[in-house]
């Protein structure tokens, strides 16, 4: 596919960006949307779940769907198409947010969250990133994947100016998150990947996409490496490559939700006992620190590569976790800011300036979305574990000993990219 690899930007890769933009930032939204229905659940009777660590459940509930969302729609994408699975996701999170905006207790609500979650692990990344990064090409494909993940972070300030907007009505956060709805016909008239055709033996409508996108009129061919490939291929034939991304998308979103999803609560804990509203504040000057940490990354990624992008910025994050826990024992606002808008800036660098971009590039064309959704689920485990965990640490030892655990992991991350990872900068998809 030189002619998809060797492009320029065209107005078609634009559009792109800005219909699957927009499913990332209410990705974002709907995720997110869980730090701040905890923190408003108290004023509710029949949503009191007890411990911390039973409001940590509501927040991982989306997370661990998003665990077999990832493998399901991952496996999806790579049998009937990147397209026709990215619609079935939204679809599936956005209806599943406004049915959970009419929850009457605590278990209809964690129990509706993990079906918003089965749609959001299916839309990324086995979906999305895959989808975008088979159409963009070699010269800018991490630095355009990097701006399509940057839709997380506007999609994080949105719904915290939402919740603010909403006077803290959690049930009109949730409905707000399901409003996506709305793309779903834009979506249908995006163009199915060429790539995906190709490995699936339908040469004469990738050819015609070819000829729409880029205006070039091409004979393609089946690959030779053509084929379906399983989980177990990932193992056998990509040991190395599975294993690195095992650990580092774990700890990377072990760090992410262990952070966020606890924010207001972190926050309030140690800037004395700030109100609800005042945290939601702090929340969105933090979400704005992730929109520089994307674009450095993304200017980084075709400079010094993915391996050292990634693994800098995950150690950064993890020594701004290590400097949060060292700033709460001084009690200082500012220190505690500081460090929370460093981690914020450092870990969402790393998660969307680097892996996605690096994540697609390591696997070629018949297992990338098998690949892909094998690493959202990792990110899911390590997402899904880390409010609970971070919920009971928090009973016990406070939430600055929450944090240096949460940092600790961020950093074993960055090893693990530095020992096991290898560069991809410049190379063409297989």
């Amino acid at each position: 596919m030189e002619i998809v690899e060797n492009s320029r930007l065209n107005k078609f890769h634009y559009r792109l960006l800005a219909v699957l933009g927009t499913v990332w930032a209410f990705i974002a939204v709907n995720t997110i949307a869980a730090s701040f229905v905890i923190a408003l659940l108290k004023k509710e009777p029949a949503f009191q779940g007890g411990s911390l660590a039973k409001l940590g459940s509501l927040g991982s509930a989306a997370l661990f769907g998003m665990l077999f969302g990832a493998w399901l729609f991952g496996y999806l994408a790579d049998r009937i198409g990147r397209k026709k699975t990215l619609i079935l996701a939204v679809s599936t999170f956005s209806l599943a947010s406004i049915v959970s905006a009419f929850s009457k207790n605590l278990d209809q609500l964690i129990l509706l969250r993990f079906i918003v979650g089965l749609g959001l692990g299916g839309s990324l990344p086995p979906v999305a990133s895959s989808y975008f990064a088979e159409f963009m090409p070699k010269s800018v494909r991490g630095a355009m994947i990097s701006i399509l993940e940057s839709f997380w972070a506007i999609g994080t300030i949105i719904i915290g100016v939402v919740a603010l907007l909403v006077k803290a009505d959690w049930r009109s956060i949730l409905l707000f998150g399901g409003s996506v709805v709305v793309i779903l016909p834009i979506l249908a008239t995006l163009p199915e990947s060429p790539r995906f055709l190709l490995i699936t033996g339908r040469v004469k409508e990738a050819e015609e996409i070819v000829r729409r996108v880029f205006g070039a009129s091409v004979g393609l061919e089946v690959p030779k490496a053509a084929g379906r490939a399983s989980v177990a291929d990932l193992w056998r034939k990509y040991g190395r490559t599975t294993l690195m991304l095992t650990i580092a998308w774990f700890s990377i979103a072990f760090a992410y939700y262990g952070f966020f999803i606890w924010l207001p609560k972190f926050l309030s804990a140690t800037l004395g006992g700030i109100t609800v509203f005042k945290s939601f504040q702090y929340f969105i000057i933090t979400a704005i620190a992730q929109l520089p940490g994307y674009w450095s990354a993304a200017y980084l990624l075709e400079r010094i590569g993915r391996k050292k992008t990634l693994s800098y910025y995950l150690l950064l994050s993890g020594l701004a976790g290590i400097g949060f826990y060292f700033a709460t024992n001084s009690g200082s606002e500012t220190y505690i800011m500081a460090s929370a808008i460093a981690f914020s800036f450092f870990n969402l660098g790393a998660w969307g300036g680097a892996i996605y971009a690096y994540t697609p590039e390591l696997y070629p064309t018949e297992v990338r979305g098998t690949g892909t959704g094998w690493a959202g689920a990792m990110a899911r485990i390590g997402g899904g574990t880390a409010p609970i965990l971070a919920g009971k640490i928090m009973e016990v030892s406070g939430a600055a000993l929450t944090v240096l655990v949460i940092a600790v992991v961020a950093i074993i991350g960055a090893l693990d990219v530095l020992i096991l990872g290898r560069e991809t900068k410049g190379t063409e998809l297989s």
